[in-house]
């Protein structure tokens, strides 16, 4: 069975990371292009013991993998709105402590003061807020594309009698197994895309 801590790596990589600094929204991601679904595996052969499995391709070829991303893109993308108002008020202030200092009272400079130290500290704490929350959705996805792919890819190992199978990953990702030669039909990659989509999101 592959170890939650593969899957931690593989979807850290696959999922957006957490919301940055209150600037410029990022653009929406192009929607993915459609693809047939993969045809079932060709026979092992007699003797193949083992298999490989590449969750990021899982990740990102099934319906679950899309879906989850669609997710976290847009809870970053409310939460992208509210740091970037958050951050123009800030710079309002700002520019008006600047450019009036030197015709406004004293009293009311304090008080502009109090204002702008007031909404940075509001700023950092939603910065911060946002990125947990972000983390948390990431962790419920996380656990959900857990419970829905292991179960399929050890369905696929006893049916296919093998004592194990390796979870590959991307060359430069930490931890990688990396495959230089091996007959492709060890690779259940497609199968459990295939099986995932079919099960339902």
């Amino acid at each position: 069975m592959v170890r939650r801590t593969t899957l931690a790596v593989v979807l850290g990589l696959a999922l957006l990371p957490a919301v940055a600094g209150a600037q410029t929204p990022p653009p929406p991601a192009a929607p993915a292009p459609q693809t047939a679904p993969a045809p079932p595996l060709a026979p092992l052969p007699a003797d193949t013991r083992f298999g490989i499995v590449n969750l990021q391709v899982v990740f990102n070829e099934s319906t679950v993998g899309k879906q989850a991303v669609v997710q976290v893109n847009a809870l970053q993308a409310q939460l992208q709105k509210d740091l970037q108002a958050r951050a123009d008020a800030i710079q309002s202030l700002g520019d008006r402590i600047r450019t009036q200092a030197s015709v406004t009272a004293e009293v009311t400079l304090r008080e502009w003061n109090v204002d702008l130290a007031r909404l940075q500290r509001e700023a950092q704490f939603a910065q911060q807020e946002a990125e947990v929350r972000v983390q948390q959705l990431r962790d419920s996805l996380l656990d959900q594309f857990e419970q829905k792919v292991l179960p399929i890819v050890e369905a696929v190992r006893a049916e296919r009698g093998l004592a194990a199978v390796f979870s590959i990953q991307n060359s430069d990702a930490p931890g990688a197994l990396n495959v230089i030669a091996i007959d492709p039909r060890v690779n259940l990659s497609a199968e459990v895309v295939r099986r995932l989509d079919a099960a339902g999101s």
